[in-house]
């Protein structure tokens, strides 16, 4: 999915334009786990004069039973097509979390990260250092996974609820 360009204020005022490329894959590990592979690049560009990057790779493993089933649907900013679906533990942290930098085969780091090479494709990128699953995971509470349209977010929250709850997904204690 791809956003295309968004205007954004930044918290000290300034103006940001972003553009977000991603690509979710889901792999279902019975009898109720999820396993969720998520390549992001978001090309920031602030008033059209300095851009970053940084594309990343982010896995994350988890049990359905385990999480809560109040699912939040998130928006980033005001008048812009960026959203989120946030799904959270009902108790401790309950998702292993693997995080990789991407880079282009080939091309300079820094010119990737300054935005000054265009990411075309996430398929293009490849694992800067090593490989997310050869370093151990991190233990999280929580999963986000960027959406591009409010109809997808929608969708997304109301499959994940349901999800959830059919595992046997249970409330936070508190």
């Amino acid at each position: 999915m791809r956003s295309g360009l968004q205007r954004m204020i930044a918290k000290d005022g300034s103006l940001w334009h972003m553009d977000r490329m991603a690509k979710v894959d889901v792999v279902v590990m019975p009898p109720s786990a999820l396993k969720i592979v998520t390549r992001l690049n978001e090309h920031r560009k602030l008033s059209g004069i300095f851009g970053l990057q940084s594309p990343i790779e982010r896995t994350q493993e988890f049990d359905l039973n385990a999480l809560s089933p109040n699912v939040s649907s998130e928006q980033e900013g005001e008048n812009i097509n960026l959203y989120g679906v946030r799904l959270r533990c009902a108790r401790g942290g309950c998702v292993t979390e693997w995080l990789a930098s991407l880079a282009i085969s080939g091309k300079p780091m820094h010119e990737l990260k300054t935005g000054k090479l265009a990411v075309t494709s996430l398929e293009e990128l490849v694992y800067e250092d090593r490989a997310p699953k050869d370093s151990p995971g991190e233990r999280k509470g929580e999963i986000y996974i960027p959406v591009c349209d409010m109809a997808s977010l929608d969708s997304l929250s109301k499959a994940f609820r349901h999800a959830i709850i059919k595992a046997g997904g249970k409330k936070p204690l508190f």
